[in-house]
């Protein structure tokens, strides 16, 4: 009979203290933003910082009255939309065909797919701004969209891929048997069964190009979207609004924090079955 091996209070304390520390050390930079996102700046350059101090929403209203915040809100809402849907629309369909079907060359084909996903986004910039130039989509949102989807789509396939492939086969048979057809199979069974899944890969999609920078600073110069609006808050005259920038920031990470939060049970079940625990 083996026994369970009991941590004595020393270990345990050593592993509370060390779940403790990497909790202070992941959210006290988002604390600090968002309390001086409620702070004047007296308070914010007072040393030693005050803990506690009396809120304003300043800064807020000086983003959407002054710095019309709201339009590159809702076009970074429409972009990441837009190539998140169909991005998960695609992959999963990728995913199914896949995880279903054998290929000629299917390693390749699925390694040509994460490879894709890999490459650094400094060397993919240069191909896409020339397309772009030559079919003047220059400032364009769909544009935009799609250079998200070139790097998306890879994501949610082999998230999904891996999710679909822990659904047994005997399931897609039974409902063969029962006279479906492969896009009845994959509509009407594969589609229920991979819900958390797909909702993992959607929520991985959404942060990831909700908060992209780097095409949206090369591509857009004046459709900007939230991330080009707020590194453009450091540059406003010769004082750094500080206060205004942890304001912007914080209204940037609401929307990633809200589907993180809604969907936590769902995104820790879709990562359980995709490592087939």
């Amino acid at each position: 009979m083996t026994q369970r091996f009991r941590p004595g209070w020393l270990g345990r304390w050593l592993g509370r203290g060390t779940v403790f520390f990497y909790l202070a050390v992941l959210y006290f930079p988002i604390y600090w933003m968002v309390t001086m996102a409620f702070k004047r700046r007296v308070d914010i350059t007072t040393l030693p910082p005050k803990i506690f101090f009396e809120p304003i929403l300043d800064n807020f209203e000086w983003l959407f009255v002054h710095q019309n915040l709201m339009e590159p809100l809702l076009r970074s809402f429409y972009v990441t939309t837009l190539a998140v849907g169909i991005a998960v629309l695609l992959g999963t369909m990728a995913a199914f065909a896949l995880s279903r079907y054998r290929w000629p060359a299917q390693n390749h084909i699925e390694f040509w797919i994460i490879s894709t996903r890999m490459l650094p986004p400094v060397a993919v910039i240069i191909p896409f701004y020339a397309i772009f130039i030559q079919l003047r989509l220059l400032d364009n949102l769909n544009a935009l969209a799609f250079t998200y989807l070139t790097l998306t789509l890879p994501l949610v396939t082999w998230l999904l891929l891996g999710f679909l492939r822990s659904i047994p086969r005997e399931i897609d048979e039974a409902a063969r048997i029962d006279g479906a057809n492969s896009w009845q199979v994959f509509w009407y069974v594969t589609l229920p069964i991979a819900r958390s899944g797909i909702a993992t890969a959607a929520v991985l999609a959404f942060i990831f190009t909700w908060g992209e920078l780097f095409f949206a600073f090369i591509i857009m110069s004046v459709s900007i979207t939230t991330p080009v609006a707020l590194v453009s808050l450091t540059a406003v005259g010769l004082e750094v609004k500080y206060g205004e920038m942890a304001a912007a920031g914080t209204i940037v990470v609401i929307p990633s924090l809200v589907m993180a939060i809604l969907f936590r049970n769902t995104i820790v079940k879709g990562f359980r079955s995709m490592a087939g625990v």
